[in-house]
């Protein structure tokens, strides 16, 4: 009876996460889902090959997705297109029922954006799960990490209201990387490049996964087979966007398209509560600026080096190699966000799962990874609202950005903490 509360627990728990971002679904439509939305709608009607350099008036802004992306994207938009098939369904099985089809034909472009992201969360959510019952051998707190991270404010809004990807990539990710301890290495190299040409987000851990290939020894012949896995996946999803020109259209996409659509990346912080943010101005220090005679992009090359070697120096003197490796996800991908410059809030998700795992596994820092949480929520609140209510932006802002400054300080001391509980920096 025990073991069948616990199962049911653990699918309760994951139906009412995808319930709760269902809701919200229909309430938020706003930033950078419009610009999904038309990058579907004009994949569906201009075609692949007149996608990224056309001669097309975007409303919003030009696409700045992998092909992978904006494959997706299109599929999501034919998909929403063939909603009468909903009507014929239910005239011969009655099923959907009837109030289902009204409210996809209001809102089903935008239940389909959203919905890899709703459905990415609860795969992570198992993955958290799972983890933590490994590490701790207890059901109770692994349902409690689950809870804690399907049933949080910073996943419920990013996937059910503001529509996010940042969860499907981190998702790809996080699987490339466990596969590395697994039986089926070769898989993992194909997960990173579908997490990579989704969206890059993944990118500043490409060094520790290169160095978990050597360290962990994976075979030339597993490594090969990922490769081949890899190209065919590329192949695949770029041909339709490139013809027979994959190369020039590839180096056209990364140094054309890319650079003109990441503004966001002349500023010391672009709206992400970091270590530039407790210093200068949020989104109006240019990451040129210097502090202590350096500028500031030279000062996140400087930690972003130190902090990879850091990690690979820990990963090797650990047993527990899996253990190990998401403690390195987590400092990587979290001192990337605090240092790197022109960060976006988002951006700190690729260090999230790690970071609730580890707080359940590790009871010593959950009050640190509890303040993590609210902080990148505020952050999160504070970026999406910012520019429609002042109530909101002129709280952070007031005083020269005196609460930017002080959660952002609780943002870097909250990491230095968590990282020196794990002796990630013991010599």
């Amino acid at each position: 009876m025990k073991k069948n509360r616990l199962k049911l627990s653990f699918w309760l728990l994951l139906v009412i996460g995808f319930v709760v971002r269902i809701i919200l679904v229909p309430y938020f439509t706003s930033g950078d889902l419009l610009s999904y939305a038309e990058w579907g709608e004009k994949f569906f009607l201009l075609g692949p090959k007149n996608f990224y350099f056309g001669e097309t008036l975007w409303r919003y802004s030009p696409p700045n997705y992998m092909p992978l992306g904006t494959l997706m994207f299109g599929g999501l938009y034919w998909l929403f297109e063939h909603k009468f098939w909903l009507a014929q369904l239910h005239n011969f099985i009655k099923i959907p029922p009837s109030f289902f089809i009204r409210y996809f034909y209001n809102h089903g472009h935008i239940l389909l954006l959203k919905l890899p992201s709703i459905l990415a969360d609860l795969g992570l959510g198992v993955i958290v799960y799972q983890l933590i019952l490994k590490f701790t051998k207890n059901t109770k707190t692994a349902l409690l990490g689950l809870g804690f991270f399907v049933l949080n404010p910073i996943t419920i809004f990013l996937s059910g209201a503001w529509g996010q990807t940042d969860s499907l990539v981190s998702l790809f990710g996080m699987t490339a990387f466990l596969l590395l301890l697994s039986k089926k290495q070769f898989l993992s190299l194909p997960f990173l490049f579908l997490s990579l040409y989704l969206k890059p987000g993944w990118a500043i851990l490409v060094p520790l996964y290169l160095f978990l290939l050597f360290h962990l020894r994976v075979e030339r012949k597993q490594i090969i087979k990922g490769v081949l896995i890899s190209f065919f996946l590329f192949f695949l999803v770029t041909l339709p966007f490139s013809g027979n020109k994959i190369i020039s259209f590839t180096n056209k996409v990364f140094f054309v398209r890319l650079p003109i659509s990441a503004k966001a990346d002349a500023a010391a912080s672009a709206s992400a509560f970091n270590f530039y943010s407790i210093f200068l101005q949020i989104d109006r220090s240019l990451s040129s600026t210097k502090i202590i005679g350096f500028s500031a992009r030279t000062i996140g090359l400087i930690a972003f080096i130190f902090i990879n070697f850091a990690s690979f120096s820990f990963i090797k003197k650990q047993k527990d190699k899996l253990l190990a490796i998401v403690a390195g996800i987590f400092i990587v991908g979290f001192g990337s966000y605090i240092f790197l410059t022109g960060m976006l809030e988002r951006y700190f998700f690729a260090s999230f799962a790690p970071l609730v795992i580890l707080m359940f596994s590790r009871p010593k820092i959950v009050l640190y990874g509890i303040l993590i949480n609210l902080v990148v929520f505020a952050n999160i609140i504070w970026s999406f609202f910012r520019r429609k209510y002042d109530e909101i932006d002129h709280p952070f802002t007031n005083n020269n950005f005196l609460l930017i400054r002080i959660l952002s300080f609780a943002n870097l001391y909250s990491g230095y903490y968590i990282s020196k509980k794990l002796n990630i920096f013991k010599r």
